[in-house]
């Protein structure tokens, strides 16, 4: 995979949630990046969004940053969503049975 990607915080209206918006293809050279940006994310909010909507693909090392997302979320009582994924990247949430953590 080509190393092209963007990952960067966002900040929504309610300052409890912060919204990251990662582009491009998330694998194993974003990553860390990737599990980077979570945990910063949640030291400071209380909820965390993760929105796909401009990510083109996904493998399973960035999907694992997804889901220490999640368990951060759950070991803390804070809230954790991943949204807006598109086709292949959906189907691989969807494979993997990963969307019914972000989803609940």
């Amino acid at each position: 995979m080509a190393d092209s990607y963007q990952i960067g915080p966002d900040y929504a209206a309610d300052p409890t949630a912060t919204i990251l918006r990662p582009s491009g293809e998330l694998d194993i050279n974003s990553r860390d990046d990737l599990h980077a940006m979570i945990v910063e994310a949640f030291g400071t909010a209380t909820r965390v969004v993760v929105d796909l909507a401009d990510v083109t693909f996904i493998d399973s090392e960035a999907l694992g940053a997804l889901i220490d997302g999640y368990n951060i979320a759950v070991a803390t009582g804070a809230g954790f969503r991943v949204v807006n994924a598109k086709a292949g990247v959906a189907r691989v949430l969807n494979v993997s049975g990963a969307q019914e953590l972000f989803d609940s």
